[in-house]
């Protein structure tokens, strides 16, 4: 997992993410944590039975990485919001993030902290 400063440029970012083969999936940041888990939701097009909980994220994300064919990255983008309003969810959400990226090889996560 990797994270990146806030002067990054995000077309740049994605444009190298898919001439390297990778499939790409945008999650904005939010400033509360369940707002931020139905960004996931959105974004990733997670089940309606999604619980809006850091558990079901984490079951809804492996399954995903388990699906999913070919290279696949998560951009988090606007972390800082909640690691600023609610530390404890973000570094939850941060852990189950660098626990998909480290038991798949296929799956690429990236924070932008800004």
């Amino acid at each position: 997992m990797r994270v990146i400063g806030d002067k990054v440029d995000l077309a740049g970012l994605l444009a190298d993410a898919v001439e390297e083969g990778r499939q790409v999936q945008v999650v904005r940041g939010r400033a509360t944590k369940q707002a931020t888990l139905e960004a996931f939701s959105q974004e990733l097009n997670f089940p309606e039975w999604f619980g809006m909980n850091l558990d079901a994220l984490a079951d809804c994300l492996d399954t995903l990485a388990r699906e999913s064919e070919g290279e696949w990255e998560i951009v988090w983008d606007g972390v800082a919001d909640l690691r600023r309003e609610d530390p404890r969810a973000a570094s939850g959400i941060e852990g189950i993030l660098r626990e998909i990226d480290e038991e798949f090889p296929r799956v690429h996560v990236t924070l932008i902290d800004r």
